[in-house]
């Protein structure tokens, strides 16, 4: 596999690459990056639990499965994902993501396209949960976040948010076009479309990703001279950033405060994510205001987007980092006086802008802290413990449900967990890296690289 390359680099007469400042080009080949991004998130709705409850009743009806043994794939999807992700990570620091999303996205529409013939859940569960869950990895936000940190170091917020505005379109545009698909054809038609949408979407968008901008002879931002990161620690030269092995990432203590604050706040978050619709049916609210919230609280999610993405530019200040598990707190507050519409409908709002910023701050603080070069590496490390604690969530709040008969003690605890979140965000501070490099050193196989001190 050979690193993405576009046109050769200034050289000097040494060979070296120049360090003479750059012409500003009017148009930088980032945002490229940014709209290949956006068309690959835009086509991961069919891997969300949202979609994923849509076939509950027409499985039921052909096979007789319940919704727990249905449901069980997603648990299986994303213990399939951490496995996966821990070796993508690295591949995207040292290959780039074009030959990674093209084989994502070729693997993932021929998943679909297979569960069109399957009669037996063992089938659902390979192809669906090991399968696809596979390809997904491959195209999914560990590659284009990734890559997009390596393309933005002062405009990085705004250009992840922008991205990931697709994925809360994704729900919107594609729920509805779930639910009229099964009405007139069947669900081996909704399997056929998500295939078709997956090529169509993904792999126009793999030929227009890059690995990182010097490989175009550019900087970020498409500035003209290095862009210094104020979250970053200070190295020799401007041209030179950190560069880590697994190893070193485990040791730093920044790390664990990161995983911990995420990963505790992931497990909340799925939790509430997947018992809002039968919480909000117990309290008596009919079945058209829960769908009409819940359409809201994803556009809440997406208009909020752009303001989270100026505040993430500011992650290095305390505050920042903590404000959106905050907001998923008093959101989650707000919920258990939701019983009255005003509350329940400023709880969604609160809370979804808080989801929002959740995940681009986590995706900003991440390449703040360990720089570039090595953040395929780096954010791969933290999947096993992020992605334990996501399945965790909603085993977690139905168990509670059962126990108690209500979701009330469930989300005080996740109030818990949110503050926990926030206050872990406040206090992780940079790491030390004990090494430095330069972009440069990433495409060259005999160069500084994190694989090698694996």
């Amino acid at each position: 596999m050979a690193p993405d390359k576009g046109p050769a680099k200034p050289t000097t007469t040494a060979g070296e690459p120049s360090s003479a400042p750059r012409k500003r080009q009017r148009y930088f080949y980032g945002w490229n990056i940014v709209g290949a991004s956006f068309l690959a998130h835009l086509s991961y709705s069919e891997q969300y639990t949202t979609i994923l409850g849509l076939f509950f009743r027409p499985f039921q009806q052909q096979f007789g499965w319940s919704r727990t043994e249905v449901s069980f794939v997603q648990s299986l999807a994303r213990t399939v994902e951490a496995g996966i992700g821990m070796l993508v990570g690295p591949l995207i620091d040292r290959y780039g993501p074009r030959l990674l999303m093209a084989t994502g996205a070729i693997v993932v529409g021929l998943a679909m396209l297979a569960i069109t013939q399957i009669d037996a859940l063992w089938q659902f569960y390979f192809l669906r949960g090991v399968v696809a869950a596979a390809g997904f990895t491959l195209m999914g936000g560990l590659v284009t976040n990734v890559v997009i940190s390596k393309w933005f170091i002062r405009r990085r917020g705004r250009a992840i948010a922008a991205s990931s505005t697709a994925t809360y379109l994704s729900n919107v545009i594609f729920a509805p076009i779930t639910v009229w698909i099964l009405a007139g054809s069947g669900w081996q038609s909704v399997f056929f479309v998500y295939a078709v949408v997956t090529w169509a979407l993904v792999l126009p968008a793999a030929f227009i990703m890059r690995r990182q901008p010097e490989d175009l002879g550019l900087l970020p931002d498409g500035a003209e001279a290095p862009v210094t990161n104020p979250a970053e620690p200070a190295a020799d030269a401007a041209t030179l950033e950190p560069i880590w092995n697994r190893r070193e990432v485990l040791a730093t203590s920044a790390f664990w405060l990161l995983v911990m604050g995420s990963s505790v706040a992931n497990l909340a978050f799925q939790g509430i994510n997947i018992s809002l619709a039968p919480y909000m049916q117990d309290l008596g609210h009919s079945d058209t205001l829960v769908a009409t919230v819940l359409t809201v609280r994803a556009f809440a999610m997406a208009l909020s987007l752009a303001s989270w993405g100026f505040v993430a530019e500011r992650a290095y200040r305390p505050w920042a980092r903590a404000l959106p598990f905050v907001f998923q707190a008093l959101g989650s507050f707000l919920f258990l006086l939701a019983e009255e519409p005003l509350f329940l409908w400023i709880a969604v709002l609160i809370y979804g802008m808080g989801i929002a910023g959740a995940q681009i701050i986590q995706e900003v603080v991440w390449a703040n802290y360990y720089g570039r070069l090595s953040l395929g590496l780096v954010r791969s490390a933290a999947f096993p413990v992020a992605f334990g604690f996501s399945a965790g969530g909603p085993v977690f709040m139905n168990a509670i449900f059962d126990l108690t008969g209500s979701y009330s003690p469930a989300y005080m605890l996740f109030i818990g967990c949110f503050v926990v979140g926030a206050v872990l965000m406040w206090l992780v501070q940079p790491p030390k890296p004990r090494r430095y490099g330069t972009a440069a050193d990433m495409g060259s196989p005999g160069g500084v690289h994190p694989l090698h001190s694996l």
